[in-house]
């Protein structure tokens, strides 16, 4: 009976879980309730992820793999970008509060994993609709928790699941690969984790990751431009002015990010456990142990995540050196995600303080409500200061005014940018979307003629179309031979919850039939009283 009692109490708690599978539904549930609409990042996976390709741009294609298979089951729909990114990030909770289980007690790992809502990085993937920034976290989280593991119990199987977590990472987003060699040259400083990273089978970690990153590593080695070009003109922006000011700048940039990134949780975790720090220091002891390590033995656990922040802090400052001068606190955020692991390590008995535990618990259930609440509130925020918000678009407006003017949603869309391709992609799940960015005049007028020609050629409906920002008309002849490009219709329609007379979503397109016999008329085809008729129909 007794020996009963000591196993039920000692066995892992299931809250933890609980709450974290109740909170990314209560996620997705207000997401999905907010808005029908999509912005930035996921419009442009719902454009490419239309087919499987080797690589996709400037971001591994990891993440529009994922969006494609969900998009089988789902469609190309709110739901299917929602359901990817929030279960991604519940995940995220789910792999640190593994990682942290393998070197914590019970209580103080489930602070370590809570933690992660006081993370500015965790609460703007909230805010924002991010994508492979919040795989990149999710991957950081598995890799941590995938090596720890292995630490503790080396055997080669181990290796293969770790190199299936680096050929994620840099799957997901190529700044991993600063993860992985400070992750690689923390271990080798310690012994303990030396020894297993050195262990039977090691091999097998880069081989399972060449394997897989292979394909597209090849793909990258052929459209370099393409893949890094975005990425160098970020963090080398052409308006520099000197050197010294990109060095200021660039370690400016870098300083707060790297504060921002830690000082938020370090102030809660300080308001809330007391003086922590002031505690006696002890051994971390793990939920569970191996037959070979007993609780309350795992010293090299802390110097392992100290040297990955130094080893991280030190190639950011170098990049600053190598003049960077620019950078973002999503790309240095995911990078410490392994703060509160970190503190934790070093004052394992934190979580026996129960009401400080109970405090933080609380702090950090707040802190994600607060971040839902503002994503939720901020479309009807932007709504009552008469602000356009993508997320306030119409989508029912939208489509019903393009089936009014003759497209039937089959053919081809050619839209000005990936924010309006998604969005149609969406509304007209049959036809098929193509991007030719209207800002980049130079890519634009060849990605338009070829685009455009290719539809007409093959006798289908050609939509032409853009949202808000007017494309320059340079965009728009560019698809058409001189002298014959159809009627272009301009329609203002109302942004959910605007004022009408303060903003409106401006929507214009050419619509171009299937019938080659009717692009001659198709100007003359169109009644003027379609404009107003619309329209009306839709205040």
């Amino acid at each position: 009976m007794s020996a009963s009692s000591d196993t039920t109490a000692q066995a892992p708690s299931r809250a933890p879980w609980l709450w974290i599978a109740a909170l990314a539904l209560l996620v997705i549930i207000t997401r999905l309730w907010m808005s029908s609409a999509v912005s930035w990042d996921q419009n442009e996976q719902l454009v490419w992820s239309q087919r499987l390709r080797l690589g996709y741009g400037p971001q591994p294609p990891l993440y529009t793999w994922l969006q494609w298979a969900v998009n089988l089951v789902l469609g190309p729909t709110t739901l299917a970008v929602v359901l990817v990114k929030n279960s991604l990030i519940a995940l995220t909770f789910v792999f640190m509060l593994l990682a942290a289980r393998q070197v914590l007690p019970e209580r103080t790992a489930w602070l370590a994993a809570a933690g992660l809502a006081w993370l500015p990085g965790i609460g703007w993937q909230l805010l924002r609709d991010q994508t492979h920034t919040v795989m990149l976290t999710c991957a950081i989280a598995c890799t941590w928790w995938l090596v720890l593991r292995h630490v503790r119990n080396p055997r080669p199987l181990g290796f293969v699941w770790i190199g299936l977590a680096v050929a994620w990472g840099i799957l997901s987003k190529y700044s991993y690969a600063l993860v992985a060699v400070a992750l690689l040259v923390a271990a080798l400083s310690v012994p303990a984790p030396r020894h297993a990273l050195l262990s039977r089978g090691f091999w097998l970690a880069p081989l399972v990751t060449l394997a897989l990153v292979a394909p597209h590593a090849w793909w990258v080695l052929e459209h370099w431009d393409k893949a890094s070009g975005s990425t160098l003109d970020k963090l080398h922006p052409a308006d520099t002015p000197s050197r010294l000011h990109g060095l200021a700048t660039g370690s400016g940039d870098l300083l707060a990010f790297l504060l921002l990134a830690v000082l938020p949780w370090l102030l809660m975790a300080a308001y809330t456990l007391g003086r922590f720090w002031k505690t006696p220091r002890t051994s971390a002891a793990p939920a569970a142990s191996t037959s070979h390590q007993r609780p309350g033995t795992l010293p090299w656990v802390e110097p392992l995540l100290r040297h990955y922040a130094i080893v991280v802090v030190a190639v950011l400052a170098l990049m600053v050196l190598a003049g960077a001068s620019k950078f973002d606190g999503r790309w240095i955020q995911p990078l410490l995600l392994m703060a509160p692991l970190w503190v934790l390590s070093r004052w394992p008995q934190a979580g026996n303080n129960e009401r400080g535990a109970r405090r933080y618990l609380a702090a950090c259930l707040a802190m994600l409500v607060l971040m839902c609440s503002i994503a939720m509130l901020a479309p009807l925020r932007d709504a009552q200061r008469g602000n356009g918000d993508r997320l306030n678009w119409q989508l029912d407006a939208i489509a019903a005014s393009l089936r009014q003017a003759g497209f039937n949603g089959q053919g081809m869309i050619l839209a000005e940018h990936h924010t309006t391709g998604g969005v149609l992609h969406m509304l007209f799940p049959q036809a098929k979307v193509v991007v030719c960015d209207a800002d980049d005049p130079g890519f634009h007028l060849g990605c338009a003629w070829r685009k455009a020609e290719k539809a007409r050629a093959k006798g289908l409906p050609l939509l032409q179309v853009s949202t808000e920002t007017p494309a320059p008309d340079a965009w728009w002849w560019a698809a058409w031979p001189i002298g014959s490009m159809p009627e272009r219709r301009v329609y203002n329609l109302p942004y959910r919850w605007t004022d009408p007379d303060q903003a409106r979503m401006k929507l214009e397109f050419i619509v171009y039939p299937a019938d080659p016999s009717a692009a001659v008329s198709t100007s003359a085809a169109v009644h003027p009283a379609l404009h107003a008729s619309a329209h009306n129909h839709l205040q």
